[in-house]
């Protein structure tokens, strides 16, 4: 009997929800996340990484995703839910080596879609 009544009340309220209503997640998401390796796929975790934005100032990237120290990242992320055009420049930490990628982030009706690089440091 309960599992009738759950049934019945899934199959009304699913009737009333507008088909084109869309429902977004509370959660932010990274614009762009890096990481930075050599040339033999070693990660790079003491790379200093900076970003602009649409032709912005130079900001500093954000170390595995918060505002930690500049040292050991795994992975650094552009900052939350922004679209537009990024620059992403990755220096090696004796400032000596430099990679840079362009990559552009678009949104939908809820978020931006996540843009990953991998940026390679030369030799």
């Amino acid at each position: 009997m309960r599992i009738a009544a759950i049934l019945t009340l899934s199959a009304v309220l699913s009737a009333c929800s507008n088909p084109d209503e869309t429902f977004c997640t509370l959660e932010a998401r990274a614009s762009v996340q890096v990481s930075v390796v050599d040339t033999k796929g070693n990660p790079q975790r003491d790379a200093r990484v900076t970003f602009t934005l649409d032709g912005g100032a130079e900001q500093q990237a954000l170390c595995n995703g918060s505002e930690q120290r500049q040292e050991n990242c795994d992975w650094w992320v552009t900052g939350y839910e922004q679209s537009g055009e990024y620059v992403i420049t990755a220096t090696s930490a004796d400032g000596q080596r430099t990679a840079r990628q362009s990559v552009t982030v678009t949104e939908d009706e809820c978020h931006v879609q996540t843009q990953t690089v991998v940026l390679t440091l030369p030799d």
